[in-house]
């Protein structure tokens, strides 16, 4: 079954790969407004031959993993805290509403500012966009856990400990998983944000030299990279979730 939607999903591309070539090549003269998969082909492959490619690719990716890491991390940690203590959830709640407020290209010159145009300005960027969808939807978690499971754990006499592993933490666990497909995007958001304003290297700063030179299949390329990274981090998600919570899957 899944090699049949593998193939299935194979086909379709390469379908559309084919129609967008006949179509660009019939009905455009510029290449300059969408080039022909083949043009982006070509300038995939001097990217890469060249080894900017890897450098770009590779900068964008580590900041990315640095700065959704530690987001999750420390995401979930604040959100069950605030899901577990009111007064936690007082004291942090403007701090977390301010934070989600401020649109993301106003901090990014500050962050520069402070921290330079090196990977620590971007890891911080994609902390900052990303952490707040997973804080509350962890404390969204923890708080709206059905009071039948905590009457059981306190029927079997468990502790805090064992109350928050077996019942708590399984129980917010679609919100986790929630929180962080929806921080996937926005981490993406923040490193390119971040690398067309200010950096040396990475994809965003290949799109703002494409764009400033003109150069569409080179921009092709660089917005299909950043795709790829999405698409591969969203479905490893998945995975983790169907490793982990596989009541869940069998429930959908």
């Amino acid at each position: 079954m899944l090699r049949k939607e593998i193939v299935r999903g194979c086909v379709s591309i390469v379908a559309g790969l084919v129609i967008w070539e006949i179509l660009t090549r019939l009905l455009l003269e510029n290449e300059l407004l969408i080039p022909p998969p083949s043009s982006v082909l070509v300038s995939f492959w001097q990217l890469l031959i060249s080894g900017k490619l890897n450098k770009h690719f590779v900068a964008t990716l580590t900041e990315f993993f640095y700065g959704f890491t530690t987001a999750c991390i420390v995401g979930i940690a604040i959100g069950y805290f605030m899901g577990m203590h009111k007064w936690f959830d007082e004291v942090m709640d403007p701090w977390i509403a301010t934070l989600y407020s401020i649109p993301i290209i106003t901090v990014v010159p500050l962050i520069i500012i402070w921290f330079g145009i090196g990977m620590i300005s971007k890891v911080i960027v994609v902390f900052k966009i990303t952490a707040v969808a997973i804080i509350l939807n962890t404390a969204a978690g923890i708080k709206n856990l059905d009071p039948v499971w905590l009457e059981l754990a306190r029927s079997l006499r468990l502790s805090r400990w064992e109350t928050t592993y077996n019942i708590r933490f399984p129980g917010a666990l679609p919100y986790i998983i929630t929180g962080m497909r929806l921080g996937v995007g926005r981490a993406l958001l923040g490193v390119v944000v971040a690398e067309l304003m200010a950096a040396n290297a990475g994809l965003g700063y290949l799109l703002r030299d494409s764009s400033e030179t003109w150069d569409s299949p080179k921009l092709f390329v660089t917005v299909m990279l950043l795709a790829a990274i999405g698409l591969v981090s969203f479905n490893l998600i998945k995975r983790l979730e169907r490793r982990i919570a596989p009541w869940r899957q069998s429930a959908e």
